[in-house]
């Protein structure tokens, strides 16, 4: 990886400065050390000591102990090097865990959210089937039954489904005029509340006749939505356990 060759060769380089710095003091003090026989003129053993020293390893000190720092900073940047790249790995990898999570959270988001515009869906006729038993009433064959039973069962229906209507949205009219009144309408109407047909040219007001009071809802009360983990269930099915 391109970043992992960047701090290598820096880090290299920063590494390799400090051992030639730290070196260059030490072999510095050993030679000032070295050459202090004036300095300790007094402490002739000690000059003695330093004189053999500077003897023996005049030749060795300065390649031995740059050999020594600058093995000293291999092992350092080798250490370094290794901690960077699993640290990278590291971090790499809980990127790619934290995509996989947020996209595995995105496909159940998305999934949870098609199952809950299913539910919508069918929720006001799960409601009407509940109260009304609306559509055990859809599915029956009423070619079977006289119109006076239809009539009968019809009552019924739309009592318990009008209670479910009034109690979640309270219907009213949008516009007050009866069917069949005239009416005009001001250049300032709103389309999606009234909808004209017939002869529509030109620019508002219109003069017209009321075919369709329209409705809109009072209020909004929407009974507790289902969680059932099947979106296509309307009403469960009854068993009485004997």
């Amino acid at each position: 990886m391109d970043i992992i060759k960047a701090y290598s060769f820096r880090s290299f380089v920063i590494i390799m400065f400090f051992m030639a710095f730290i070196c260059l003091l030490v072999d510095s003090t050993f030679y000032v050390i070295s050459n202090a026989e004036v300095v300790l003129s007094g402490h002739k053993n000690l000059i003695d000591l330093v004189v053999m020293l500077e003897e023996k390893f005049r030749l060795y000190y300065v390649p031995i102990s740059a050999g020594i720092f600058t093995l000293i900073g291999l092992l350092l940047w080798v250490c370094m090097r290794f901690l960077f790249v699993n640290l990278l790995k590291t971090s790499d990898k809980a990127i790619v865990d934290k995509k996989d999570d947020t996209k595995v959270k995105g496909s159940l988001d998305k999934k949870e959210k098609k199952n809950n515009d299913r539910r919508l869906f069918l929720h006001l006729l799960s409601v009407f089937q509940r109260e009304g038993r609306l559509m055990d009433f859809f599915s029956e064959d009423l070619n079977h039954y006289e119109d006076s039973q239809i009539g009968a069962a019809v009552r019924s229906i739309h009592e318990s489904c009008k209670k479910v209507v009034d109690r979640a949205i309270s219907p009213e009219s949008v516009i007050g005029e009866k069917e069949g009144d005239q009416i005009t309408i001001q250049q300032d109407f709103d389309p999606t509340a009234i909808k004209l047909t017939g002869n529509v040219t030109g620019e508002p007001p219109f003069k017209g006749i009321v075919r369709h009071r329209g409705w809109k809802a009072k209020r909004l009360e929407m009974p507790t939505l289902s969680s059932s983990l099947e979106p296509g269930i309307i009403a469960p099915a009854e068993v009485e356990i004997v």
